[in-house]
Order: structure tokens, then C-alpha cells, then sequence
């Protein structure tokens, strides 16, 4: 006899759903990709990674950048070198203090691959948590466009420091004028700049208050700097000073070590809790794998870097050798030059990314990180260190007596630090 249909055994699980739950489902669509990504509408370009956002433009890089700080008005903070290539070691000091990166803000060209431009900064946060960027305007890129670009910095930043290195006067002068008459021309509505300086320099006492004469900008002299810690000192007390009104949600630490907060530990690298213990007569659990320890950024010292270097500044034809850090810059050890080593950590890292950019704009992957550059004179070799993640070589050659071919098989025979 066939069952009635009312008699089904699936009749208790079918249920149509109450008007309420119509009305507000659990799972909403958001509509907005920067809800989506958790991405400040306020901040300028997109997040694609920890440490790396991107920005994509169709025309001049400097102007549309400006045109970015004009619709979103975001705040933060620009630091410039003038006689000096400081800002870049307060960057690194700075995320180095809480493990941290430097991140970076890449400038594309609508519809290529291609980076125009590399910015690099840190975020820190306030009282209330809101990251302010602090950008350098060390930008990877041409040298008209780097100008263009730390004009546009400068003046939309909420606060503009200028870092002067020891200059003579007449040099300072001339390196001054063509901000003063920036600033003069226009727009500028950035009010607020500190000039901190490197050395001694007694005419910058006398010429950095005429910076802005004739203008609205205030053109504030600290004294003298000499490491990244009073850099930031001085540089968080007049931050917290312009932004009295806002009270403690507004201010930043002052103290290096505490400015930046450390990344959180990802998921798949946090410590597990032990379980509880099994009863007496209970077979005994399986133990699982533990959870693997996060790698802790390499230092100098804890590692002995130097005697690698210098086994690699034995190979013919080399000039300057040096171990460093990709994510924070900062070199381990280093052996011979000209150059020194903070610019062939600074410069090998902008090389590595560069070619790591285009293989994937070229549809090629992400690549090995191994990198051979021929100028002139010399041959630049860049190298992962094998069994040291995050940690390269950049090994410059004289191209008259140097062979990078020989020279790379010789580095794959040295053996690195354990």
C-alpha cells in the first residue's frame, strides 16, 4: 500500500522560515570591497598584503597622488632628507624596535604591472588606535619624480620634518630654496614643519625660520640629533603638541621602542594550550606536532654573519659584500665598499621587490629571489641565503676584473651560518 504523502518521514525537517529571518538574514553580502578587506576609506591605495599596499594611476605619479590626499584628506606624517639619507634608518628603527616591517606603497600604472613608484613607511598608532602613516621620501623611482613626489608629501602632510645632515651654509641655502618657493607657490596646507638637525650646523639655526617667512607655515629647529631615538622624541612631542586638543586619543608614545605595537603572532604559528591530563586508566592521547615557533627577525651578533660576508668578499673582483634583513632593511654584516652597508640593504630590498613585481605582472610567478644587475663598471649579485628565510646577500663585483657567472657558482659552494 503506498504511504500518504502526509505520513512522509522527512515531514518534521521541512520548515519554511519565519518573516523575521527573511527580513535580516544571518549572511549578508557587503557590497563594498574596502568594508570587505577591513580597509580605511581614509587611507590612500589598497591593502594586498601585511606590508604592502597598492595604488593604481593613469597619469603623473606625483599628481595623482596629490589628487588621492585631496578626496580621502588622510593624516599623517613626512620625514625628508636634505643633505642626509636618514629617513629610512628612523623607518627601520622604528618597525625593528617591535619586530615589525616597513611597509611599502607601490604606485602602478592603470592597466600594467609596472611600479612608477615605491613608497615606503611605517603606520603608528594613537590613543584610540588610528594608525598615522609616517612616509619617507627616499622613494624608489626617477629622480624628477622623487622631487615631485616629496613636494606632494611635504605639503598634505599633517606635520613635515626635515632632516639636515652637515651642511655648509651656502649648500643649505641652496637645497632650502626650492621648498620655500614651493611652499610660496602653492597649495601647501600643511602648517607645520620641524626641522631636526644630524650635525652640527649653526646656519641652520639662522635659515630654517626663513623657510617659511612670508607664509602661514611655522618652521620650528630642534637641537641637534644624533640617533633615530631622539629623532622620534622630538618628533612625537611636536605631534603631541599640535594635537593638544584631541587629549591622549590623539597622541602618540614618544619612546621608540613603544611607538610601534608588534605584529600579531599569524594563526598557524600561535602557541597551543596544553590539554588536560587523562585519567589513570585512560590510553594515553597521541600526541600532536607542536605548533611551529614564530622565526624571530635575525640580528647582528646572534648569528655570525661577518665571517660569511667576508668568505663571500673573497670571490674575484668583489668591492662590497653584505648580509641583511629584507623585511626591516637592516644589514647583518657587511665587508669592503663604497657603498655602505645601510644603502645595499636599503637598495637590494627595492631590487628583490622590483623583480619580484614584474615576474608576476608577466604572468611568470613569484620567482626565485636570485637577481644578477650589469652597469658599467660593476655587476650587482643578489642571493637568498639558503635555510634563512627573509635574509639575501648583495654582492657588488668591478666589472673589469669580476665574472657573475663564476662568481655565482662560487656563492652556492659557501656555505652559510647555522
Amino acid at each position: 500500500m503506498t504511504r500518504p504523502r502526509d505520513d512522509s518521514p522527512w515531514q518534521d525537517t521541512r520548515r519554511m522560515p519565519a518573516r523575521d529571518e527573511l527580513a535580516a538574514p544571518a549572511t549578508q553580502i557587503v557590497a563594498d570591497r574596502d568594508a570587505y578587506l577591513g580597509q580605511d576609506r581614509h587611507d590612500v591605495g589598497r591593502r594586498i598584503s601585511d606590508d604592502q599596499v597598492e595604488l593604481f594611476v593613469s597619469g603623473d605619479a606625483a599628481a595623482s597622488l596629490q589628487r588621492e590626499f585631496e578626496q580621502h584628506t588622510p593624516t599623517f606624517i613626512t620625514v625628508h632628507d636634505v643633505g642626509t639619507s636618514a629617513s629610512l634608518r628612523l623607518l627601520s628603527s622604528l618597525a625593528g624596535a617591535a619586530s615589525a616591517r616597513v611597509q611599502r606603497l607601490m604606485v602602478r600604472r592603470q592597466g600594467h604591472g609596472v611600479a612608477l613608484a615605491v613608497l615606503q613607511f611605517v603606520e603608528v598608532p594613537l590613543g584610540d588606535g588610528t594608525p598615522v602613516r609616517l612616509y619617507s621620501t627616499d622613494i624608489n623611482t626617477d629622480g624628477s619624480t622623487r622631487q615631485a613626489l616629496a613636494r606632494v608629501l611635504l605639503g598634505w602632510s599633517r606635520l613635515g620634518v626635515l632632516l639636515v645632515g652637515e651642511l655648509p651654509a651656502p649648500t643649505l641655502a641652496s637645497a632650502l630654496t626650492p621648498l620655500h618657493e614651493a611652499i610660496v607657490r602653492g597649495p601647501w596646507p600643511n602648517r607645520e614643519l620641524l626641522l631636526v638637525p644630524l650635525g652640527r650646523n649653526g646656519a641652520l639655526a639662522a635659515q630654517g625660520p626663513q623657510l617659511a617667512a612670508g607664509t602661514p607655515v611655522s618652521a620650528q629647529v630642534t637641537p641637534q640629533a644624533v640617533k633615530p631615538r631622539q629623532i622620534w622624541n622630538y618628533i612625537g612631542t611636536t605631534w603631541n603638541r599640535l594635537n593638544v586638543k584631541g587629549g591622549s586619543a590623539r597622541t602618540v608614545q614618544t619612546e621608540l621602542d613603544r611607538a610601534v605595537p608588534r605584529p600579531p603572532v599569524p594563526w598557524s604559528e600561535a602557541t597551543t594550550e596544553p590539554m588536560p591530563l587523562a585519567a589513570a586508566d585512560a590510553p594515553a592521547p597521541t600526541r600532536a606536532p607542536a605548533a611551529p615557533k614564530p622565526r624571530a627577525m635575525p640580528m647582528p651578533g646572534r648569528t655570525r654573519w661577518q665571517s660569511y660576508v667576508e668568505r663571500c668578499a673573497a670571490i674575484k673582483g668583489a668591492v662590497a659584500s653584505c648580509a641583511f634583513d629584507m623585511p626591516s632593511m637592516q644589514p647583518l654584516a657587511a665587508c669592503g665598499g663604497p657603498p655602505v652597508a645601510d644603502r645595499l640593504a636599503q637598495q637590494g630590498t627595492a631590487l628583490l621587490a622590483a623583480a619580484a613585481d614584474a615576474a608576476r605582472a608577466l604572468g611568470l610567478g613569484a620567482g626565485s629571489q636570485d637577481l644578477s644587475l650589469s652597469t658599467a663598471n660593476h655587476h650587482l649579485l643578489l642571493r637568498a641565503v639558503p635555510g634563512h628565510p627573509g635574509v639575501a646577500l648583495h654582492l657588488v663585483l668591478l666589472a673589469s676584473i669580476g665574472n657573475p657567472t663564476l662568481a655565482r657558482m662560487q656563492l652556492e659552494r659557501i656555505e652559510p651560518p647555522n
